[in-house]
């Protein structure tokens, strides 16, 4: 039957087909390929003009050259204790002033923030926060989730949730720490359907927030430990490696209970090649954020990754440490006491930083003191050695 011959209903009479999709538009044959009319369509078709003359809207950028971008994907990754959650607060309060420095990079808007949190109990949050210098307004910049009682970006209670408070608070940054909290497991297929959902929820939102994935690093292999290596360290598929548009791995410089010092090294950075390969040493400060540490030596920060000695190594003894040390009489930076070491043993750099190591589990601990919050070195006293 035509077009012409098809039956229209009269005004007022019954039409079973009113509420089809098709209804009143053009016939489409069953044989017909191609897709049906969709108002809302999946994606926009850029002409090379648009390409060519795009300029990102001004505020774009909240942390450095494309570190930290709206609608781009951030990611955070090390240890346990490597103090991100002290990281994620600082980046609120930078964003909430508007200024300051960020794991290296400057902060160059201010933003509003939500951290999903999944980790920290409002105890914990509270000590964290009230030690920070925040502006008078910060409520109006930093929020902050309870641990939810949804754990899945799939469910639509936490996805509705989710959206409309990024809607009515005017999120900038949405900090999701960690991802593995909301995937079954680490595997590519969980991984993707976590992105699925997630660029569900933020589909059509202008602008669309930043994203910063918080995630854990896994037990480090020998070859993990420099540069490029630490990609490695990444738990779980490279899924995460891939999506992410900037990564920046956070790590103690040592493994001893006492350090108070982490690496931010700056493994990727897609839109902005200059800023790949950046690394600042900082310490936890008494007001719960990251002071950058000036003159800090990476050596040491090598041989505290290092994971051990070669057995090929000679073994460095107990004489070597006193001769470096003056017998107990002096004090030495670790930097210093290392280059020393590596002479008087004939060792290598990591050996002899692992057995300067004053922490548990080091070799020579029961000698060995740290003055605290410093890299200094000495000898115990004698009358203390073995405690």
């Amino acid at each position: 039957m035509s077009a012409a011959d098809e039956y229209l209903p009269r005004p007022g009479e019954f039409d079973p087909l009113a509420d089809e999709p098709n209804a009143g538009g053009p016939a489409i044959s069953p044989t017909d390929k191609r897709p049906a009319s969709n108002p809302a369509d999946v994606m926009r078709i850029l002409t090379l003009g648009e390409v060519l003359t795009y300029e990102p809207p001004p505020g774009s950028f909240l942390v450095g050259d494309g570190v930290v971008e709206l609608g781009g994907d951030a990611l955070l990754y090390g240890p346990p204790g490597s103090y991100k959650g002290f990281a994620v607060g600082e980046l609120m309060a930078r964003g909430a002033w508007g200024h300051g420095n960020w794991l290296g990079f400057p902060v160059q808007t201010q933003f509003a923030s939500l951290w999903l949190n999944f980790e920290n109990r409002r105890r914990r949050l509270k000590t964290q926060f009230s030690k920070m210098h925040l502006p008078p307004d910060a409520e109006k910049f930093i929020f902050v989730t309870d641990i939810p009682s949804v754990w899945s970006l799939e469910d639509a209670r936490l996805a509705k949730q989710l959206r409309q408070t990024i809607e009515a608070r005017n999120i900038k940054l949405l900090i999701i720490d960690t991802v593995s909290s909301l995937t079954e497991d680490e595997m590519a297929k969980h991984f993707a359907a976590f992105f699925v959902s997630l660029n569900e929820i933020l589909s059509g939102l202008e602008p669309r927030p930043a994203v910063l994935l918080v995630h854990h690093s896994r037990k480090p292999k020998e070859g993990d430990k420099g540069a490029r290596a630490l990609l490695n360290l990444i738990s779980g598929h490279q899924t995460l490696q891939r999506r992410a548009r900037s990564i920046c791995y956070l790590g103690r410089v040592t493994d001893e209970f006492e350090e108070r010092r982490v690496a931010a090294v700056w493994l990727k950075v897609s839109d902005s090649g200059e800023s790949e390969g950046r690394k600042t040493a900082l310490q936890l400060g008494d007001g719960g954020t990251l002071v950058e540490i000036p003159g800090f030596d990476w050596n040491e920060w090598q041989g505290g990754m290092s994971g051990g000695s070669s057995q090929r190594e000679p073994r460095i003894r107990e004489e070597h440490l006193r001769e470096v040390f003056g017998n107990g009489l002096g004090a030495m930076r670790q930097a210093d006491a290392a280059a020393a070491l590596m002479e008087v043993a004939g060792v290598k750099r990591t050996a002899a930083y692992e057995a300067l190591k004053t922490g548990e589990g080091g070799r020579f601990a029961h000698l060995l003191v740290r003055q605290p919050g410093t890299a200094v070195i000495s000898l115990r006293p004698a009358n203390s050695a073995g405690m």
